[in-house]
């Protein structure tokens, strides 16, 4: 979808990568960078110089992945810089179960309160539930064609 729109893409997936967790010792906030050297590196690269963010959490128990939490973590450098600024976000929240069982709702929010906390600008959330099974994909084929249109839309207006 967003390969026709003729939008340069990068691909972030943390889970692939070699990424140390913070350990909170916030020496970043006064050098400007971590002390770990790891694939954050090129990642806080690429962060900052996107416009448009697209956050995608798988959940479980109303979480976000441990691999997106320790990638906004690891973001801290441009936090303390102000360079998560203005910058636009979009959220979205996939969860195992039903809406009632472990809602996805919970990740939006853990999402909402980071952007919030970076001054970013949130443009759109979207949750998509019992997506645990292929199968269960498979059901939902026509909403996740709704939502990408819904996001396309979105950044076509940017």
């Amino acid at each position: 979808m967003i390969k026709n729109m003729r939008i340069p893409v990068s691909y972030i997936v943390p889970g692939n990568q070699k990424i140390y967790l913070c350990t909170g010792c916030m020496d970043c906030d006064q050098k400007g960078v971590c002390d770990f050297q790891d694939d954050m590196e090129k990642n806080i690269q690429l962060v900052q110089e996107a416009s448009l963010l697209i956050w995608i959490s798988p959940v479980r128990w109303n979480l976000l992945s441990s691999d997106i939490k320790v990638f906004m973590d690891r973001l801290n450098p441009l936090y303390a810089s102000h360079a998560l600024e203005g910058k636009k976000s979009i959220h979205i929240a996939i969860g195992a179960e039903g809406k009632e069982t472990y809602s996805s709702e919970g990740a939006i929010t853990s999402l909402g309160s980071f952007q919030e906390s970076a001054k970013m600008d949130c443009i759109g959330h979207y949750t998509l539930n019992d997506c645990l099974q292929v199968k269960d994909q498979k059901r939902q084929e026509e909403k996740v064609r709704f939502l990408l249109n819904q996001i396309k839309k979105q950044i076509e207006t940017l």
